[in-house]
């Protein structure tokens, strides 16, 4: 066991990987098509809650340093499966993966436009002896971008990640863990939503769930082949209900803000 956890490596992800996992030949082609639409669909949902949430309590359940980092994540990897598609003939997943992540940066977008116009205050307020202007905000915004699209593509070569596949682990690793320490940090549920939480869970569940969409594309991800996959599972699990309970503990927010908007439960 020891040695399996330390010193074995499994191989790597290969174009093939994909043709063949993605191709209608696959006898699993369909159980993997439905779970890869649900683990894409859950991802948009964690970001039309912080819609939501921006829009109405002018709070978002995500800190600022996410939204760069995840924009710099998607817009990399949108490239990337770009790159893909064409070395690969324009094959379907690339294609429709390349695009999906660039739906994403807009998403993200609005969720940085927001953090400059609606939250800068929250965000950067304490930085500064004075308000903090538009101009400071964008500044703060770009450089954060600069560094993670940095940070992204020296760790992905370092970790041999050409389709961005194994970042997205990460990424889900991410958005499990974070948000709880978030809310607690601001002591309030305003920006934070139980709808939110259970979402993350049941997208953090679906992620590590032996028939994940990862294990399903390549047995680089089997649970022989990879149990630290397996083992940050069921920490970023464990996270994502501890997301909930965090919730319970800060107090409840009104079911209607001062005016008059509903708030999100």
């Amino acid at each position: 066991m020891f040695e399996k956890l330390f010193s074995f490596y499994p191989g790597d992800l290969t174009m093939q990987d994909f043709t063949t996992a993605f191709s209608r030949d696959n006898p699993q082609f369909a159980l993997l098509l439905g779970i890869a639409a649900l683990t894409f669909f859950i991802g948009y949902m964690e970001y039309v809650y912080s819609f939501m949430l921006v829009r109405r309590e002018k709070s978002a359940p995500y800190p600022v340093w996410m939204h760069t980092f995840y924009f710099a994540h998607d817009s990399m990897g949108a490239i990337a499966f770009a790159f893909a598609a064409k070395a690969s003939g324009g094959f379907w997943f690339f294609t429709v993966a390349s695009i999906a992540l660039v739906v994403w940066n807009l998403f993200e977008v609005y969720n940085l436009y927001k953090s400059i116009y609606v939250e800068r205050q929250e965000i950067w307020g304490h930085l500064y002896d004075a308000p903090v202007t538009i101009k400071q905000a964008w500044t703060k915004v770009i450089s954060q971008i600069i560094i993670f699209i940095g940070v992204v593509n020296l760790f992905r070569v370092f970790m041999h990640d050409p389709y961005m596949f194994k970042w997205f682990i990460f990424t889900n690793i991410l958005i499990a863990i974070i948000p709880g320490f978030y809310w607690a940090k601001r002591k309030t549920q305003i920006g934070a939503s139980y709808k939110l939480a259970i979402i993350i869970l049941i997208g953090t569940v679906n992620s590590f769930i032996p028939m994940n969409m990862w294990a399903l594309t390549s047995d680089y991800f089997s649970v022989a082949n990879n149990p630290w996959f397996y083992i940050i599972g069921v920490v970023s699990i464990g996270f994502a209900i501890r997301n909930i309970w965090i919730l319970r503990k800060l107090p409840q927010k009104p079911k209607l803000l001062d005016n008059g908007t509903k708030t999100v439960w």
